[in-house]
């Protein structure tokens, strides 16, 4: 439970700054553009920190790491509280976003120190489905209490749940113990440098982020232009997002550790983020269902990609490289999640309308999915010449 509330709360700051951003455009004076660049702002943050997150995480220990990302957490949400112009906001949500960079990291350090191999695809898996968690709430809850209290006291009652949180960590979480003898590294690949497949994670990660970063900072707003939603019934969509994808992950997990080859899924989740993406772009013009659907989909794509990678991660990173391992990958993230929303607000305000970012994002999953083909041709071709080489020897 602690390693899922610390992913909802690390990974809220992106998707509020979509779920508020009427309030950014009313009372700061924001244009689309300039929400697109406090989210990619963000994310940048996130993108640069990720590696040395992850090194520190391996360094001091995933506790002590997982309270230093919570404490990030409510200083950035204060902050943002009390932002007054375009740069506070920035530079505020840029500190709120750190967590994303680290928490993950953090947890899957724990779980590699505490959890035997064979229980950790759904260990893996709950803890991502905080994020959805996280989502749901900032969905359904934040834009409630924003229109009862206000935007800035919304954020700012939010620091109380990772107080609680914080509490429970120091209660719950063991210190950092020695390694099983089953993940002490057991070749110079395992303790060197990172090996390839992390690297083919990384950059999966990149198309996953700027499907992520273009959904949550502008989904809710395209609702609102097109199809005439509140912003309380717009937050809903992004809700739903977190409400599929909470036992989705935990699937993907389970499924992620006994794959054969971690493309096999990853395979999957880029298509079915095509058929989402593709449902909501095409919702104004046909049936407002369809958004309904797309975001549902979403929550089993676009939203639970990170348990297959995170698993990756443990997997092939190594035990004493878990950590780096994590950063790498969600380097690749940040870097989508940098690229996505400042293209998307640009197009949308370039083209005065959303076609153009749509179909874009929808290519972006064609990619990723391609992506994932080519590497898993070339791994059975790698192991078919392994496999023949031996064959000869003998």
């Amino acid at each position: 439970m602690v390693l899922a509330g610390v992913m909802a709360l690390s990974m809220m700051p992106g998707p509020i700054i979509g779920i508020f951003a009427r309030y950014f455009i009313d009372e700061l004076g924001l244009s689309r553009t300039e929400i697109g660049a406090v989210a990619t702002f963000q994310a940048l943050l996130i993108m640069a920190v990720s590696i040395p997150f992850g090194r520190l995480a391996d360094r001091i220990g995933g506790r002590n790491h997982l309270i230093l990302m919570l404490a990030f957490f409510i200083a950035g949400m204060v902050s943002m509280s009390v932002s007054w112009d375009f740069w506070s906001l920035l530079l505020f949500a840029a500190i709120a976003g750190l967590p994303a960079a680290g928490a993950n990291s953090a947890t899957n350090t724990i779980i590699v120190d505490n959890v035997r191999s064979g229980s950790r695809g759904w260990i893996t898996g709950f803890k991502q489905s905080g994020v959805q968690v996280g989502l749901l709430f900032a969905g359904l809850a934040l834009p409630f209490i924003a229109e009862l209290l206000g935007w800035r006291q919304a954020l700012a009652l939010t620091t109380l749940l990772a107080g609680a949180v914080i509490a429970l960590a120091l209660g719950v979480v063991p210190r950092p113990v020695p390694l099983h003898p089953e993940a002490a590294p057991t070749s110079p690949e395992q303790s060197g440098k990172l090996p390839p497949a992390v690297r083919w994670l990384s950059v999966y990660g990149v198309t996953m982020g700027v499907g992520v970063g273009a959904y949550s900072a502008f989904a809710p707003l395209f609702a609102q232009e097109t199809l005439g939603m509140s912003v309380t019934l717009s937050g809903v969509v992004i809700a739903v997002s977190g409400g599929s994808g909470t036992l989705s992950r935990v699937v993907w997990g389970r499924i992620a550790e006994q794959a054969a080859h971690p493309s096999v899924p990853l395979i999957v989740i880029g298509t079915i983020a095509f058929a989402a993406l593709t449902a909501i772009w095409v919702a104004p013009y046909t049936t407002p269902l369809l958004i309904w659907v797309g975001a549902i989909l979403i929550g089993v794509s676009l939203g639970s990609w990170m348990s297959v990678g995170m698993m990756g991660a443990i997997m092939l990173s190594g035990p004493r490289r878990t950590g780096e391992g994590t950063g790498l990958i969600m380097l690749g993230f940040g870097l989508g999640l940098t690229i996505g929303p400042v293209l998307f607000g640009w197009g949308v305000d370039t083209f005065g309308n959303y076609h153009l970012s749509w179909a874009g994002v929808i290519i972006n999953c064609v990619a990723a999915v391609g992506m994932m083909l080519v590497w898993r041709l070339k791994t059975r071709r790698e192991v078919g010449q392994v496999t023949s080489g031996k064959g000869s020897a003998t």
